[in-house]
């Protein structure tokens, strides 16, 4: 048990949970304003919370590996980018909706413009390292740490913009206390968990490195 808690283990089980918890809200909006919502809303919630299962259960997972395990894990890695390009495009789809509405002349729309760019490139970078580095990561060192490092820079600035507009401007774009206070920094700061534990691999790629050219120096 001793072995299990360790600020890694600890990093993937909270991370998991901020997403589980950001999941089960989505569920809770569709049983709670079902009657009231469109058609469509009700649908991108459904999707939504399955996006945010599909990470908490990637996170969960973290730890299983071996040679009979090689089908779930090519499961687990397909679900997973499904999962973040949906989130891509809904984020593209809100976006667009933020550019018709924004106005220059109001300084708290590009706080909440830039938010959303932010959160937007942060999902990309994170895509492109799980899809494209993070199979050839001995290759790519450099972008191994930039990439992760990036996404973390960048769903922390999203967040600091976020809490700058709630103390600033009070419930202005969210008349719901809950999810500004409580699930919109569940959000960043699970995405934050997730860069986080993208960073790991690195280290225990470059031990294995080091450990060969020992091996072949001795």
């Amino acid at each position: 048990m001793k072995q299990l808690l360790t600020p890694r283990w600890l990093l993937v089980e909270l991370t998991g949970f901020l997403f589980a918890v950001y999941s089960a809200y989505n569920v809770f909006i569709i049983f709670r304003d079902r009657s009231s919502m469109p058609s469509e809303g009700v649908l991108i919630s459904a999707v939504v919370a399955l996006a945010f299962a599909i990470l908490a259960v990637f996170m969960w997972t973290a730890g299983i590996k071996g040679k009979k395990y090689v089908i779930f894990m090519m499961i687990r890695r397909a679900t997973f980018l499904v999962a973040l390009l949906v989130l891509i495009v809904l984020k593209v789809r809100l976006i667009s909706r933020i550019i018709n509405y924004f106005d220059s002349t109001l300084f708290y729309t590009y706080l909440y413009g830039g938010a959303y760019f932010l959160t937007l490139a942060g999902f990309l970078i994170l895509f492109i390292y799980y899809a494209f580095i993070l199979k050839a990561l001995p290759f790519h060192t450099n972008a191994a740490v930039a990439l992760p490092v990036s996404a973390i820079i960048l769903f922390s600035l999203s967040l600091i913009m976020e809490i700058i507009l709630f103390f600033a401007y009070g419930m202005l774009f969210e008349a719901n206390v809950l999810r500004m206070v409580v699930i919109r920094p569940v959000f960043y700061l699970g995405f934050i968990g997730l860069s986080l534990h993208f960073l790991y691999p690195l280290s225990t790629t470059n031990v294995k490195l080091s450990d060969k050219t020992q091996s072949t120096n001795q």
